[in-house]
């Protein structure tokens, strides 16, 4: 495949040429030294590759987004470690939407195979469907939307940002699961969550706070993470798509990033939903939203191989086989193992409470959940 087909190549001098107190410490400037290597005819293989799609409800904009958005990124910090980051540049405009869909999926297929950590810019969020074809054939695709609403609706209205999940949910009818991060019930209603409860796990804004590490347990697994900048409260994102007096904040939003640069199954980071214009609040939108991806770059540097794990094999009344768990000590997370009938395996985030709850002679709740998937998929 010719990647560099599909864009049309960043214009540094667009964005390294402004006055910067960083200087040659400013990522833009590591960034365009790298992208000789890692973005050309012949690229070597990058750890991450910047993707900006500047289409929004399917119409392909020229002022757009994703340029916005790297003019504020390159004028951060550079990272310390030896992280190969390159900017492939803005996908170049399809004739039509569905060419447009077609295309991110082919780069997004390509540069999973290649294992490199894809960030795509928009944009509006109904691109998430694009991404997600690189997964149709997958039985155990894990996808995760940080977003203050769900984004599903009936009927044959024309498809965007506020129903994109409908056509996900249709085209991959073994989606394996589902997380929705954020979201306000006040704009959702509890009836239209039930919904989709039985294929995923749903993080509302209060109990996010209650307890931020329930998002790094959701994103462990995660193949693909779309966020919605409209999930953020209006203070502190006010260009974004709709605006929403509660929500995230700033910090909050930087630090779900971190969590999913850190998760070693993330393959895909999108951001989406800043709407166009030129005044202040766009400025201040766009440099958060910078921020959030640097973040999320900063966690995917930050990945580690896994450490040295301890096998507990539990034996629960009323279970043929033991459940066995695996504690990795040096970072203190844990997983359990759960098969299908058929004898496929899947190794799931998971906590300590499972493990006790096991331990007490209990079956744990979040396994019998996916060894029922599983079992599902053997059907």
């Amino acid at each position: 495949m010719a990647l560099h087909d599909y864009f049309e190549p960043v214009d540094f001098s667009k964005f390294t040429t402004q006055t910067n107190p960083l200087g040659k410490f400013a990522l833009g400037i590591a960034m365009e030294k790298m992208n000789k290597k890692y973005a050309g005819e012949n690229p070597a293989a990058p750890d991450v590759a910047l993707v900006g799609v500047p289409v929004e409800n399917g119409v392909p904009k020229k002022n757009s987004n994703p340029d916005a958005i790297r003019s504020a990124l390159y004028r951060l910090a550079a990272f310390n470690k030896n992280l190969k980051i390159a900017d492939l540049g803005n996908l170049k405009p399809a004739t039509s939407f569905k060419g447009t869909l077609l295309a991110l999926r082919d780069v997004v297929e390509y540069l999973r195979e290649m294992n490199v950590v894809t960030v795509v810019i928009g944009g509006t969020q109904e691109l998430t469907a694009g991404i997600c074809e690189a997964w149709k054939n997958d039985r155990f695709f894990w996808l995760t939307t940080v977003d203050a609403t769900l984004d599903i609706k009936k009927g044959t209205e024309t498809f965007d940002s506020t129903n994109y999940l409908t056509r996900i949910f249709k085209r991959l009818p073994n989606l394996f699961h589902f997380n929705l991060i954020g979201y306000q019930t006040h704009l959702i209603g509890e009836k239209l969550i039930d919904r989709t409860s039985g294929i995923g796990e749903h993080l509302r804004l209060g109990q996010l706070r209650d307890d931020f590490t329930k998002a790094e347990l959701l994103l462990r697994n995660t193949d693909v993470l779309s966020c919605d900048m409209s999930a953020l409260k209006c203070a502190d994102a006010p260009a974004a798509l709709q605006k929403n007096p509660n929500g995230l904040r700033s910090d909050e939003a930087c630090q779900l990033a971190r969590y999913a640069g850190l998760s070693p199954d993330l393959s895909v980071f999108g951001l989406f939903n800043i709407i166009e214009n030129k005044n202040s609040a766009k400025a201040i939108t766009v440099h958060l939203a910078a921020e959030i991806i640097w973040y999320f770059i900063e966690g995917v540097s930050a990945r580690r191989t896994p450490g040295e794990r301890t096998v507990y094999k539990v034996e629960v009344d009323g279970l043929e086989h033991p459940v066995v768990f695996r504690h990795e000590k040096e970072t203190d997370r844990w997983w359990f193992e759960v098969q299908s009938v058929s004898g496929e395996s899947l190794e799931v985030a998971c906590t300590a409470y499972d493990y006790r709850k096991a331990a007490a002679n209990e079956i744990p709740g979040r396994w019998l959940t996916f060894i029922q998937k599983m079992d599902g998929l053997s059907k």
